[in-house]
This record gives C-alpha cells, structure tokens and sequence, in this order.
C-alpha cells in the first residue's frame, strides 16, 4: 500500500496559517488623552464647568478615533470631521482646525481618516 504525501502544499499553508483580513489596527498615539485635554483647555476662553465638559465630550471624540473597533473609530473620525466638532468649539472658542491639528499630530487621527464626501443639501423643489 502506498501512502502520498502531501506535505508542503498550499492547502496545507493555507490550512495551517490562515491570512486575517480586514482588521485594521490604528497607530499607537503619541501623548495620553489627559495631556491633549490640558492643552486644549488652555486654549479655551473661560474654563467654567461647561467649557471643561465640552472639552471632555471633544476629547473623548479625539480618544475614540484610536479605537480598536472600527465602527467606533468610524463615527469618531465623522465627529471629528465634520461640524459637529465646529459647533463644539465654537462654544468653548476653540479653533476646530487646532483640535484636528492636535488630534493628528498626536496620531489619534491620522490622513487615511479623511472624511467621507460633504453633499449639498437641495432646498426646495426645482
């Protein structure tokens, strides 16, 4: 009786180490979330209460954008590109463009995160 060997083929590669897609792992940040919030609440007009929470919730936009989870980290890229961002700054007089700034620098966000295409917005019927 004759026994083949099969040893060594890509099926058995392929059975042995199978190939993981689709995870992707963001860079490790430069600076911890605390620094970047004492940094940006020294930038900010009047630290009351509420201009230290809207620098937290802003903060916390910046920290989930390093997220291991991907839908997380979508929708955190999204606060962070788009004017939800700007009206938070704008409440605390930030300059959203220096938090975008700080946040990529640091590496939360970095330039593959870009944000998806702005559409206009018909009124009326034409």
């Amino acid at each position: 009786m004759q026994v083949l060997r099969m040893a060594g083929t890509l099926l058995e590669a392929a059975v042995i180490a199978p190939m993981q897609i689709g995870k992707i792992v963001p860079p490790r940040p430069l600076v911890g979330i605390h620094a970047i919030e004492r940094l940006l609440l020294r930038y900010v007009f009047a630290p009351v209460p509420e201009a230290k929470l809207i620098v937290a919730v802003i903060c916390q936009g910046i920290a989930d954008a390093a997220s291991s989870d991907d839908y997380q980290r979508r929708r955190a890229c999204r606060f962070l590109q788009g004017f939800h961002l700007e009206y938070l700054a704008d409440l605390v007089e930030l300059n959203p463009e220096f938090v975008r700034e700080v946040a990529r620098r640091a590496r939360y966000l970095t330039a593959e995160q870009s944000p998806h295409p702005q559409h206009s917005m018909k009124i009326g019927a034409r």
